[in-house]
């Protein structure tokens, strides 16, 4: 399986570096390579977040080592994530599918 960030994600993780580079760029990059490289386990076991069909069908979670949580979904061979999300923000409000 491969690891695909779709185009909200990414745009999660840049908003992410940038409030973290507020205070620290190295900071920044290092969260950036820790939420990297914790996503690159989903490939290899992607069944192991939590499924979340409280927040949307075939949606499910994995919080990495930092204060961000993985939203990802199963596409065939492939882990997409869906969003890359603080662990405080308010989920219920979230728009997860376009």
């Amino acid at each position: 399986m491969a690891v695909f960030f779709v185009g909200r994600a990414q745009q999660d993780l840049d908003e992410a570096w940038l409030y973290i580079a507020e205070e620290s760029l190295s900071a920044a990059d290092n969260m950036i390579a820790t939420i990297l490289r914790e996503a690159k386990v989903l490939a290899t076991q992607p069944l192991m977040g939590r499924q979340r069909p409280d927040l949307a069908r075939g949606l499910r979670s994995w919080p990495t080592s930092t204060s961000y949580i993985l939203f990802y979904a199963i596409k065939g061979d492939d882990v997409v994530v869906i969003r890359v999300l603080h662990h405080a923000r308010d989920m219920q409000h979230i728009t997860w599918f376009h």
